[in-house]
């Protein structure tokens, strides 16, 4: 098929669409013609034909009247031409653009898949496609390759920390050990400890970014927060951990593993930005869960701190991936999730769809 220009479609049919009203408004410019150009000539005619004297003539007025209407005529259909070309042949001619752009507006890079574009034959719309097509077919491979990259070298990571926090084991039950080597290798324990974790995580977030989870399940959140409470009490230590469920069950469709996952890493979070002798309040109502903690500090970045790596200050532990982790899941899921601070206190709200 031929390819054509948007402005040589656009123009063709906008001079067919001129002819065919010009066509229409034909009888119109016939009696234009009769009453008007023509009528005093017919009366000389028939005048002369019947023997009569020649009438008076007004055909100056006539001819003036008749060009003012012609013109109001002509400008009449070029106006409903335009109406026509910009309303109705411009949309058809646009369409395969809409399709396309409806096709981008639904592309993600976590689906892995290339949307198939609207076929056209017109040239610009034909390039386009082109560039698009190419452009999201080279993001898609430049994302495998990244996300192919953080998995294999996590998994590779995984042996070597393992050997490495056997052998820091075997060297604490050496007898001869000085106290100043002991607390070195402690230390370097704490850090392979803090490596492994960091590793884990990335693991986590690559596996969540590449859906490699199995399907969901219907699961209920309090009995998942219930089955976790010996835990959760451990991680909180001196802290005040509070539940306070306003429903009996929340039944939700989700990965068990995953929500586990979300709901430790919240109380980690709060459990980590907490003060001394502060409380954890994990609260569920219809449908979403709120985990909050008091705090002496401010309120965090709400831009930035569910970004990888970001922490808000220097004494900040961790490796800075726990809240990543909480809005990879919601991501997941088709969750929502809300930060806010009120009454000294640091409030994290998932919003169960």
């Amino acid at each position: 098929m031929k390819k054509k220009s948007l402005m040589y479609k656009s123009l063709t049919q906008f001079i067919v669409c001129v002819a065919i009203l010009l066509l229409l408004a034909t009888p119109l410019f016939y009696w234009l013609t009769k009453s008007f150009y023509a009528e005093d000539i017919i009366d000389i005619i028939e005048a002369v034909q019947q023997g009569k004297p020649v009438p008076a003539l007004d055909l100056e007025e006539d001819i003036l009247h008749g060009i003012m209407i012609q013109f109001a005529l002509i400008v009449t259909v070029l106006g409903v031409a335009i109406v026509l070309t910009m309303r109705f042949i411009s949309g058809r001619l646009w369409q395969p653009f809409d399709k396309t752009l409806e096709a981008i507006e639904h592309f993600k890079l976590e689906n892995g898949v290339c949307p198939q574009l609207a076929e056209s034959d017109t040239k610009e719309f034909v390039r386009l496609n082109i560039a698009l097509q190419r452009l999201m077919t080279d993001s898609l491979h430049s994302y495998r390759l990244q996300k192919e990259f953080t998995e294999n070298a996590s998994h590779e990571l995984q042996t070597p920390l393992a050997v490495f926090q056997s052998k820091l084991d075997l060297l604490l039950q050496q007898p001869e050990l000085t106290e100043r080597q002991a607390a070195i290798i402690q230390d370097l324990y704490q850090m392979n400890s803090r490596l492994s974790r960091l590793n884990r995580n990335l693991l986590l977030l690559a596996k969540m970014e590449n859906n490699q989870f199995s399907r969901t399940e219907s699961v209920d959140v309090i009995t998942v927060i219930k089955d976790l409470q010996p835990y959760l009490e451990s991680l909180s230590g001196g802290l005040i951990l509070k539940q306070n469920f306003s429903t009996a069950s929340l039944p939700i469709k989700a990965n068990r593993s995953l929500l586990e996952s979300m709901v430790n890493n919240l109380v980690v979070n709060a459990v980590r930005h907490n003060k001394t002798s502060g409380e954890i309040t994990v609260f569920l109502s219809d449908n979403r869960l709120m985990v909050s903690n008091t705090s002496d500090d401010a309120a965090l970045d709400a831009d930035q701190i569910f970004n990888r790596f970001y922490r808000p200050s220097e004494k900040t532990t961790g490796n800075g991936l726990g809240l990543s982790i909480v809005k990879a899941v919601c991501d997941y899921h088709g969750w929502k999730i809300l930060y806010a601070y009120a009454d000294g206190k640091h409030q994290f709200v998932v919003i169960f769809r």
